[in-house]
């Protein structure tokens, strides 16, 4: 894919997204964001598969970068306000917490393994199957915190925000996908 080919999707997702909100104004539609974060994973993997580590590293970083981004606004902006619904069985905001910590482990750990791939080119299909088995961890660990998210986190912030909160609430979590 081109890089203006990818600017594109982008753009137009991006749109797609604003719609969405502005359409029906909830929380569900971040799930549009998990959405994308896989795209950019799986496009990471399979560049793994064509053991191009060059692209593999870009895709990583590209995720890595709008994964962090991600948590970012959840830790500051959406969990906060989640704490006012009190405790929620299945969902203490320590959880959520502790699941972006380890996944910045991960992606600690998927860093040093690709720089390891290059420096050892020898050993390099057996080094992408490890780092497969790593990643096979941390996409469980993902799937669990997005359903999480999805069936506790989005519904209980729909549910205790006004509209108008929730549609400000949203433009600053959408800030960032804005052309």
């Amino acid at each position: 894919m081109s890089p203006d080919e990818r600017v594109h999707i982008e753009q137009e997702y991006a749109r797609d997204l604003l719609e969405i909100v502005e359409r029906e104004p909830s929380f569900l539609a971040l799930l549009r964001v998990h959405e994308r974060l896989n795209e950019l994973f799986q496009q990471h993997q399979e560049a793994l598969l064509e053991q191009d580590i060059v692209r593999a590293r870009e895709r990583l970083v590209a995720y890595e970068r709008e994964l962090l981004a991600h948590m970012h606004l959840e830790e500051d902006i959406l969990l906060p306000v989640y704490a006012r619904a009190g405790a929620i069985p299945g969902g203490p905001i320590e959880l959520f917490l502790g699941e972006h910590r380890k996944m910045r482990e991960f992606l600690e750990r998927f860093r040093a393994a690709l720089a390891e791939l290059e420096a050892y080119p020898t050993d390099r299909r057996r080094g992408i199957i490890r780092l497969f088995d790593e990643q096979t961890m941390f996409k469980h660990l993902v799937e669990h915190h997005d359903l999480r998210e999805q069936n506790i986190l989005y519904p209980t912030l729909d549910r205790i925000t006004t509209e108008a909160e929730r549609r400000e609430l949203l433009r600053r979590c959408l800030d960032p996908y804005r052309p």
